[in-house]
Formats: structure tokens, sequence, C-alpha cells
């Protein structure tokens, strides 16, 4: 191993130990004044050791060189002298050395300085601190025009299971904890809660993969970085990095891998620089922010007419995801980086941090990835990618955040632009083709003469897509084959398993049912392979690829018979026979990145890397995973497209509106009760053989008119179904009068009750129609249809008394005018229950 990979490895299991010592494990040199004299800091005044947990890094890194001998420091490198090797680097970070030749354990030293300085800082400490702090949950902290919020949620002290137990956030006092003048302490020691997840963490490194090829350390050190990552990532993510400071809401895996960003950066910046090594420089700009964004992914997603439309959407939103993780990591590879270069991807962008002086082939890899976008999809979907300079100084509290608004912004200009590059370079790439043989695709409409159609009439492409969304409901792993490991991997298979190569990058992606079996000797350590969905613990491997997870919302095969035709779910509705898609999203997401993190001192934004990260990755945890369990519960539903920060569900057209209801409560909880965070959603009905991309078109429509409802200061937040925009605050009200109204229908075997409101429904409608002005509320309210309806259920509850009560409460309900603050008026959503009601009760031969 080079120093350089030395340097990351250091940076990244820095501050490991803190994770030990409050498991109260790998102890054994807390007492042994000569590792104390070497490695921890003393306080001269009082005359004592401080900085510990570095004791607790050490015999963690000890440990990882013994698991993994491949990457284990060489033997003149001792673990008792301030020799230049990872495992040293690790743990020398509070106590450098000041021999010269030792500069690599200053550059982790200022690495995690600037990682740290986007805590909030408190003087805050007292005797066993760190072991009864909780990580602060950071949803919870979001907030929007507001002075200030009040945040009182943390995560549980676990791994990152799909359950709420293991991710929800809880109440402080739920979670047995009081506060201790500002800051949220565990009246109980945590420290067997830290044990029970660091013993699991520890018997996980028994899979990490071996090594029997002969191979370079420096491959190897990088496969077995991916695989930590992962790791840390399930284990590390709800551990708190500080716990010292008023609000911890920084994770222990953010803050490691984060450091190990910027002091990968360090060093390389410094290498390609004559001047000596000033690491603790503020001002001079050392790496790059990038941000990568696909544009057109929604009109690629959706272009979709004619059969095989289904499996096809699942492909091309699956296909999406992939591609974006698969350019970021084309990126990383081809400028030689380690994976914590990637700050996240999610949604189809992706952010990077890279050493300033590499910006140049970053343009570069991504002219090519756009020149094979450009061929693949002619001209539908197009990287473009934003740039800004970040120095030492803005890693502060209160800076990041105009990094953030000046990288988006230099994104827009580009993408203003799109093939600026191509057309520059090949005046003749977007001119006209001769059409193909066989006509048009049957799918996407492509004709062009490259579009490599086949005699059934379908594209190559869209075939691709179209079995990677059949392929994609029964797989198991993903497995990501990368440069020379490409035809290793071919010829081993020989096609027994579905491939699809990803554009503008060196890889190949596998979907497999079981894990893959290779001969020992196999070098796979450009390889890596994902689990989907359910952590199922390490394998250990000896051909060195690299292993990890990949929650991704997908088609649950066991709820099916196989057929997974569209018009099963409208021949399963209750009442008319018709299918259901529902498409959701996070209302008012972008305000959130750019003003949700305003809670510094002064109100400035603390949108650091991490922050930023945390939430995006947060997010996606919750649609991408979380929904499966969700969908458990409903038998008739099934996932399209759920990850980032939205939805795409297709089902039943009467069980979709309690799907949606159920994932917006669960969210609600999921974010700590946040008001900042609200879920608007559109329900479209179609029959079960209408075309799904129209049928994707008008569910978006209704989503779309879901947040545009205002009432009172409250906007979106609200549901549309059933050519009714309902805030969510009023959806219970409208389940009830629709049971309401079911009830009355079966006790009077009539359905008198639901003409007269249809009529009311009518009447309302024609008041709206004429007032302009939109000041109708109060005409409404003394309408004609007022005594009309009075009359009629009055003759309803003599002729069938067994219902009075209910037509009388329905009376009330519906005559009564209302000036409740920020609500709808039941007038603006009474056809939402009527309709309902009605759909119920119609006969299937009757649609």
């Amino acid at each position: 191993m080079k120093p350089y990979d030395h340097a990351v490895l250091g940076c990244l299991l820095h501050d490991i130990g803190k994770f030990f010592e409050r498991a109260e494990m790998l102890g054994h040199y807390r007492d042994d004044t000569e590792k104390c004299q070497s490695y921890c800091p003393k306080n001269a005044e009082k005359g004592y050791y401080s900085h510990r947990h570095v004791l607790h890094t050490l015999a963690f890194c000890e440990l990882l060189a013994e698991k993994v001998p491949q990457i284990r420091p060489e033997e003149h490198q001792t673990i008792a002298t301030a020799d230049q090797n990872w495992v040293n680097l690790a743990s020398f970070h509070h106590n450098p050395s000041s021999k010269e030749d030792n500069h690599l354990e200053k550059l982790v030293q200022a690495a995690d300085h600037f990682a740290s300085a986007e805590r909030e800082q408190g003087n805050f400490y007292q005797q066993g601190i760190n072991k009864k702090t909780r990580l602060e949950s950071l949803l919870g902290r979001v907030k929007i025009g507001e002075i200030a919020r009040d945040n009182d949620s943390f995560l549980p002290l676990s791994q990152c299971d799909l359950s709420k137990s293991h991710i929800f956030p809880k109440r402080a006092s739920l979670s047995g904890m009081e506060k201790n003048d500002k800051t949220w302490l565990s009246q109980q020691s945590l420290a067997a809660d830290y044990r029970s997840i660091a013993e699991k963490f520890i018997a996980e490194l028994d899979g990490l993969q071996s090594f029997t090829a002969n191979v370079a350390k420096e491959k190897l050190a990088r496969s077995t970085m991916r695989s930590l990552l992962s790791l840390m990532e399930h284990y590390l993510s709800q551990v708190p990095a500080a716990t010292n400071v008023i609000h911890p809401d920084i994770s222990l895996f953010d803050h490691l891998r984060i450091t190990s960003s910027i002091g990968e950066g360090l060093y390389l910046y410094h290498q390609q620089i004559t001047e000596p090594a000033r690491f603790k420089d503020e001002k001079t700009p050392k790496w790059q922010l990038v941000c990568g964004d696909f544009s057109g992914i929604q009109k690629f997603i959706y272009k979709i007419t004619g059969k095989g439309a289904a499996k096809g959407l699942r492909g091309r939103s699956f296909f999406i995801q992939l591609l974006c993780d698969a350019v970021s990591e084309q990126i990383i590879r081809s400028l030689g980086l380690y994976p914590t270069a990637r700050i996240y991807s999610s949604g189809g962008k992706f952010y990077l941090l890279v050493p300033s002086h590499l910006k140049t082939q970053v343009h570069s890899i991504a002219d090519s990835v756009n020149k094979a976008l450009l061929d693949e999809f002619q001209g539908e979907v197009f990287l473009g990618l934003g740039f800004t300079d970040i120095c030492g100084g803005d890693f502060k509290e209160g800076n990041m955040g105009k990094r953030w608004k000046e990288v988006n912004e230099d994104l827009q200009k580009q993408r203003l632009q799109p093939f600026k590059a191509q057309a520059s370079e090949d005046i003749e790439c977007f001119a006209g083709q001769a059409q193909h043989e066989y006509g048009a695709c049957r799918i996407c409409g492509r004709d062009d003469a490259k579009a490599d159609i086949n005699s059934g009439q379908n594209c190559r492409q869209c075939q691709n897509l179209e079995d990677m969304g059949q392929k994609l409901a029964d797989a198991r792993y993903l497995f990501w084959v990368w440069g020379e490991n490409r035809p290793t991997v071919t010829n081993k298979f020989q096609g027994r398993f579905f491939k699809m190569p990803l554009p503008g990058t060196d890889c190949d992606l596998y979907l497999l049912e079981r894990e893959p079996e290779f001969s020992e000797l196999t070098d796979l350590t450009e390889s890596h392979l994902e689990v989907l969905n359910e952590w199922t613990g390490f394998n250990a491997n000896p051909q060195g690829y690299s292993q990890g997870i990949r929650y991704v919302g997908k088609w649950q095969s066991e709820k099916d018979n196989g057929s997974r035709d569209f018009k099963d779910f409208a021949d399963s509705a209750k009442g008319i026979s018709r299918m259901g898609i529902l498409r959701m999203d996070v209302d008012n997401l972008g305000e959130i990145f750019i003003r949700g993190l305003n809670f510094g001192k002064n109100n400035e934004s603390m949108g650091s890397l991490s922050r930023v990260a945390t939430v995006s990755r947060q997010l996606h945890l919750f649609f991408a995973g979380y929904l499966h369990r969700i969908l458990d519960e409903f038998k008739r539903s099934q996932i399209i497209y759920a990850g980032g920060d939205d939805v795409f569900i297709i089902g039943s057209w009467d069980e979709l509106p309690l799907v949606a209801q159920k994932i917006r409560d669960e969210f609600s909880q999921y974010c700590a009760n946040n008001p900042c965070f609200t879920l608007s959603g559109g329900i479209a009905t179609v029959g079960g053989r209408y075309p799904i991309s129209r049928a994707a078109d008008l569910a978006g429509e209704t989503e779309e008119q879901a947040k545009h409802l205002q009432r009172g200061e409250k906007h979106k937040d609200a549901l549309s179904f059933l050519e009714t925009t309902i805030g969510w605050e009023s959806f219970n009200d409208a389940v009830r009068l629709r049971d309401t109204l079911l009830e009355i229908v079966k006790k009077t075997n009539s359905q008198a009750i639901i003409d007269r409101l249809r009529q009311v429904v009518i009447a309302v409608d024609e008041i709206k129609a004429r007032e302009k002005t939109g000041k109708f509320e109060e005409m409404i309210y003394w309408d004609k249809w007022r005594w009309r309806l009075v009359y009629n259920l009055k003759r309803m509850a003599k002729r069938y008394p067994e219902v009075e009560i209910q037509l009388e409460g329905l009376q009330q309900q519906l005559i009564t005018p209302q000036t409740l603050a920020n609500r709808q008026p039941v007038m603006e959503w009474l056809q939402l229950p009527v309709r309902w009601a009605e759909f119920l009760m119609r006969s299937k031969t009757n649609d």
C-alpha cells in the first residue's frame, strides 16, 4: 500500500474507537502507560491522559489487520512506532508526532478538525456522558420559517434494520432520557446497547472478503473499504459522533466517511504542489464540490406506449436509479478516488467532494458519459454538472450552505446548454437518421436505423429495460462488475444471468437470485455484490469482491400468481372494476435543503456535508426500504418505484387511498412529527387495460392538484382522489362520512341517500362556477339545496327509522357553516365520500 492509501484508510477509522469505548470493548490498552504516553494527549495541569478512545481505535485497527492480513502494515512499520501506516495514522490523530517525516499524522488531524467544524460546539461535559447520549433526529430538527424548533426526538441506538423499533425516532421521555441543562441524556448508561451493536459489528468482520489471487495491495485496500463502508453504515449510522454537544445530530458513520473524503482531497492536493504542506490552511480552495444531475429522466421513464409497458416502466425507473450511482462511481474510479468521495447519490442527483485540481478531468469524464448517453438515448437523458470551490473555512458552521447554493446555480447554467460539448465536436450528432426497416419500436416509438429493433418490433433498449423490470421482481442480488473484471465474469456466466451494461460507464450489472460462484483464484476485486432490501450479513469470498446492501422499492413477487398483469388489480377491486395508480412525493423538499437546516446561532445555515447527506439518506431509507413493510399489509398493491423522496404504486383502486394514508401517517412519525415534512399524492383510477404510461400521467396530474391545494395558511399536504382534492387533516372525516353512507344504504337497501347528496354536489359546483371571485362559502351554505336536503332527510328518517341517528348526524355535518382555521369546509370535499361509496357499491358487470 502507498502512503496515499494509508492516509485515506487512517482518516476513515480515526474515531471508530469511540464506538468501542462506549461499548466497553477493546479496552486492553487503556491502562497501558506506554500506550497512553504515545497516543494520548496529556493534560499538563491535571496530569491525566485524555482522548483515550484512540486506544480503542488502535485495538480495532490491529483486529482489522488480523482479519484482513493482505492490508496489514509491513513488518518494518511496527505498531509501537509512529511510522506512516494506516493503523498508526488512525490512532495518533490527537497526539501527532512533531517529526517532519510524520506529516501524515497531521493530515489526519487536520481532516478530523475540518469534519468536526460542522458541529454546534458547546462546553457541555459530565462524567460518563459518552455512554448516555443518543443520536438526535435530524429530520426532527428541520425548520422552515420558524425562529426556533424544540426537538426532543432521538433515534434508537441500534443497527439499521427495517423496523420501527430500529429506525423510527422516539420522544426523549419515552427513551428514558432527561434534560440536563440544555442537553437530553439517558438516565442509565447505554453501554449494554452499544455492546450489543459492537459485538455484531466485530462478528461481521469474519465475513470480509479474502484475497486468494495475487492482487496489488492498493486494489485490496479499496475493495476492503467498500465493504467496511457498508458495515459502518449499517451499524454506525445511528450512533452519535460527538457526545459533548448540545445537539448530537451527526452520526459516527457520517463523520468518519466525511473525514476520509476531506483527508483524501488534502493528500492529493498537497501532493501536486511544491510548497510545504499547510494542512490546516482555511483559505486555499483545495476541494471542488461537484453536483451531478440527470435531466429528462421523467420523460424517459414514462415514454412508453403499447404492450410491455408495465415491466418496462419498472425497469426504466430502476435503471435511472442505477445509472445515477454508476456514473458517479465511474467518475470516482476514473479519478482514482476512494468511494468516500461520494457524499450521496439519490433521486437522479449526486454530490462528490474531489481535489480541486481534478476539475478538468471531471469535465472530461462527464463529456464521455454524455456522448454515450446521446448515442443510447437520442438526447433524452443528459448529465449536467455544477462546481464550486471549497476551502477549509467552508466546513465551519454557517458556511457550507452558501456552497450548496453555488454548486446548484452552476449546475443550472450547464443544464441550459445540454450536449454543448458533443455538438461542438460533431455538428452532425443531431442530424436526421434513416428509418429502421422494421418501423417504430412498439413500446417507445423509436424508429431510427440505430435502434436495433428486433423482429418482434422491440428496440434493444426497451427489450433490456422490460427484461430488467421482469427480473427485478425475483432478484435478490445486484452484482456490479467493473473494468478488467467484465470479461472474466462474462465468460464465467456465459449468458446464464441477466446482464445490463450501463452506458457511459465501464460496468456490467447482473441481477441474480443467488450469490455468484467462482473458482478461488478468480480476481474480482473490482466488483461489488449488493443484497436487496434485507441485511443478511457478509459471506467471506476468496475472490475479493466487496459486499453491501441496497434498498430498492420493487415488485413483491409473493403477492401474485406470476402473471403480474395490471388487469388483475382491476378484477380484484371491491365494487367497480378499476385499477388505481398512486403517485406521492415530499412537499417543499427543495425548500428543506435550502432553508430547512438554518438552525445555527444566528439562524445561519447548518447544511454541512454530513447533514445534507443524512437528510437524503434517511428519506431514501424510508421510501426505498421501510415502504416495503407498509406494503406488506396491503395484498392488492405493488410498488413500481419507491426511492429518494417519491413513490409510484399500482393496485386495486379501493385499497390505494388507505395505502396513501398509511404512508403519510408513517412518514410523519418517521420525521418525528415535524410539520415541515408533509406528503402530497394523487390517485388516478382507470380500467385494467388502460395504457399504463397515460395512467401515470393522470396520476401525476392529480398529484399536482394536491400540491396546489390552499386552505387558510396551510397548503399542499393533501390527496387528490376521485376528482376531489382534500387536505389530509380532513381525510378521516371523509372516510367516516363514506362509511356512514354505506351503512345507510345497507340498512335501507336503497341508494337514495347517494342520489340526494349527488344533487347537493352538483348544486355546489354550479354556485362555484357562477361566483368567479371565489367568495362563495357563505352563499353555498344558504343556498336552496339546504332546505331541500333537510326535507329529504326528514322523509327518509320517517321511512327508515333504523337510520334516523345517522341521518341526523349527516344533516348537522352538511348544513352547519364551518369556520375552522386551515381546514376545508365539508362542501369542498363532499364529492369524495359520495363517489367513493357509489363506486364501492357498483357492480362489476355495471361499470
